[in-house]
């Protein structure tokens, strides 16, 4: 017997209160003045000593209250021990239920929810028992319990999720859940034993506690699954592939529907051999000016239907027009610029040529950005209008050339021009190559061949110490330069765009590269159309601010009204981002390998059992045992007593008071 809150013991010194009470008010009151008492006859003295009986009992049944009352808030519980003999050992056992994709194929779950009730309905009275769920993460559904008709219940509220399972990442967290288990224990994981889930190391299995590990597959061998692998788009040939796959199959013939923003647009039949992957192209696909929504699955669904489906966002922007600005519309650097910024996919750009003075004439306001091909054709006034334009957001690309060799400074930026380098360096090769490059960059990042290009002329700037370099030669000497303009950016190449001073534009990584910067130049970069299920979205990777996020069934799970930052991509389907008065649409698709249901091998199921094999040292009990069971509240108990009481001392306490005012009772 032990109590909860022993300080409310401290209650009992309100004892002293009632026996004070009683103490002064022991003498009766009711006292008249007679002549004489020498002719009256003695009164009854058992009439006086019954007064004082019940004198007493009032105040054991006054003192009583105060004790229980103590009693009930200090928590008066009742710590039980049994004794445990031999095959009588209380045990614990630890549930784990596979709540992977999986899973849910055909009956699988539902015998693992009979094998779990066959578990409960076998363990001991004396035995806890704990129920998790094992998918992304391990969760805990029912607590440690000798309660098991709680745990029984518990199973109602789990179910598949759409995550894929790692048996090795399982074994550790089962190891952090045990750590602190003192009695035998033994492990029941109950899975569908997919191949798939098998960590690198087949060490990872082993559990680092020894316990009894107890291993139910409910998947069968001729369990069959398809399953819509991938989607692939080619924008120039506008031809959409669809990637198909069977897993333990007959061959089979599928119907594909694809969708179109809602609509069914085409319907295609295909022979999917056993085991194999199929490709079915659909062709001329009419997307709608912004963000599409694609969809591909089977007409007719299987017993894992999650995976028939999978989704693409394709976006077809409305092209955007960016000025070239140079002396001379017909040279070749103009004509590499363009040709590049238009062969983009869907031809995100569009480009207009002119000369330095008509910018005048423009208002550069309606430009993504503006590229600057010979920074020495620029005047004062030319000058001007840029600045002003960088000052109110744009963005502007210049390139050094021929007539930049004149200069002391650059114009816009203002970095001071050192050298004219031709050839590279004095004792160089005869050409110098691209050396460091800032790869986090946003519009470097995709950029891998860079270092092929040659550049034999190039003008040596000294950076200012706001600017950034971007890219360096292998001479140490800025290629290219950022500096920040007011709200705007200006992005400074110390070469020339075209074959003159280096040999960049007939180069495969020339499209890329101007691809990367005139996205980056025009606030594109950051926008994704799809994310990894499990992955988390923030307004910061989105480059929103004030936007709000729905999910697939429509709710809103970040912006206003929502909740912090972060949103846990956990469903499939379309994202719905929402900011400035745009939408961006983000695909969330199912892991394809999860659509696997190869099972282990025998071999390999039982030697993981073996890895459990630890536990019977842990199983070895002599004699008897002392085994803790749960404390019982005695409260209840307190209380009913409590209330008996205070009716029976109201009882007496009346009755008394009748007696001392003469009244008959």
């Amino acid at each position: 017997m032990t109590l909860l809150a022993p300080i409310f013991f401290f209650g009992l010194l309100a004892i002293g209160l009632p026996i004070w009470l009683h103490r002064v008010s022991s003498d009766n009151p009711n006292r008249q003045l007679f002549s004489s008492s020498m002719f009256l006859e003695p009164g009854e003295p058992q009439r006086v000593l019954a007064k004082q009986l019940q004198y007493l009992l009032l105040l054991a049944l006054r003192i009583g209250v105060l004790v229980l009352l103590a009693l009930a808030f200090a928590g008066l519980v009742l710590q039980r021990t049994g004794v445990a003999t031999e095959g009588e050992s209380s045990a614990f056992h630890l549930i784990v239920l596979d709540t992977s994709l999986s899973m849910s194929h055909g009956r699988r779950w539902d015998r693992a929810l009979a094998e779990t009730r066959t578990i409960i309905d076998s363990l001991e009275a004396t035995d806890f028992v704990q129920l998790v769920s094992a998918g992304r993460t391990t969760q805990t559904i029912a607590e440690s319990s000798v309660d098991k008709g709680s745990i029984t219940r518990a199973l109602g509220v789990v179910e598949p999720g759409l995550f894929r399972i790692d048996y090795g990442e399982l074994m550790d967290s089962v190891d952090g859940l045990l750590r602190e288990v003192e009695l035998p224990t033994i492990l029941h994981i109950i899975t569908d034993a997919q191949e798939i889930s098998l960590p690198a190391r087949f060490a990872d299995l082993a559990p680092r506690i020894p316990l009894e590990l107890q291993i139910y597959n409910v998947a069968t061998l001729d369990d069959q699954n398809w399953s819509v692998d991938g989607m692939l788009y080619l924008p120039e040939a506008g031809e959409l592939t669809v990637r198909v796959r069977g897993f333990n199959t007959e061959p089979v013939e599928k119907h594909l529907i694809l969708r179109l923003n809602s609509q069914q647009i085409a319907r295609q039949q295909i022979v999917i051999e056993p085991n194999e992957l199929v490709r079915a192209t659909f062709r001329n696909l009419d997307l709608a000016v912004g963000s599409n929504r694609v969809s591909v699955r089977f007409e007719m669904r299987d017993e894992l239907e999650i995976d028939d489906q999978r989704f693409l966002v394709l976006d077809r922007p409305v092209p955007l027009p960016v000025l070239l600005v140079g002396n001379n519309p017909q040279r070749h650097d103009m004509l590499f610029l363009e040709s590049a910024l238009e062969t983009l996919d869907q031809r995100s750009f569009r480009v207009e040529r002119a000369r330095p003075l008509s910018i005048r004439d423009r208002d550069l306001n309606l430009y993504a950005f503006v590229v600057i091909t010979d920074v020495g054709s620029l005047g004062p006034d030319e000058t001007d209008l840029l600045a002003d334009y960088m000052e109110t957001g744009g963005s502007v690309l210049m390139a050094l050339d021929q007539g930049a060799t004149g200069l002391e400074r650059v114009p816009l930026g203002g970095q001071m021009l050192q050298t004219f380098s031709q050839l590279g360096e004095i004792t160089g090769p005869g050409y110098a190559v691209v050396g460091a490059m800032d790869r986090s960059h946003p519009g470097l990042q995709s950029i891998d061949e860079l270092r092929s290009a040659k550049f034999f002329r190039y003008v040596n700037v000294a950076p200012q110490p706001s600017d950034q370099v971007l890219i360096r030669l292998d001479n140490g000497s800025p290629l290219l330069v950022e500096s920040d303009w007011g709200r705007g950016r200006l992005l400074l190449f110390t070469s020339s765009l075209d074959r003159e001073w280096n040999d960049l534009p007939v180069q495969p990584v020339f499209v890329p590269f101007i691809a990367g910067l005139g996205s980056y130049l025009s606030g594109n970069i950051g926008l994704i159309n799809e994310a990894r299920l499990g992955s988390s979205l923030t307004s910061g990777t989105l480059g929103i601010q004030g936007g709000q996020i729905f999910d697939p069934r429509g709710d809103r799970v970040l912006g206003i009204g929502g909740t912090g930052d972060e949103v846990l991509v956990d469903q499939v389907g379309f994202y719905e981002v929402v900011s400035g008065g745009a939408t961006q649409l983000i695909a969330i698709n199912l892991d394809p390998a999860e659509s696997n249901l190869t099972i282990m091998d025998s071999a390999t199921l039982g030697g993981w059992r073996d890895l459990g094999s630890g536990a019977e040292e842990q199983r070895v009990i002599s004699g008897t045992e002392k085994i803790d069971a749960q404390p019982v509240g005695l409260w209840p108990w307190i209380v009913t007593m409590l209330l008996i009481i205070v009716l029976i001392e109201s009882w007496v306490g009346n009755y008394y008071l009748n007696v001392r005012r003469g009244v008959s009772v």
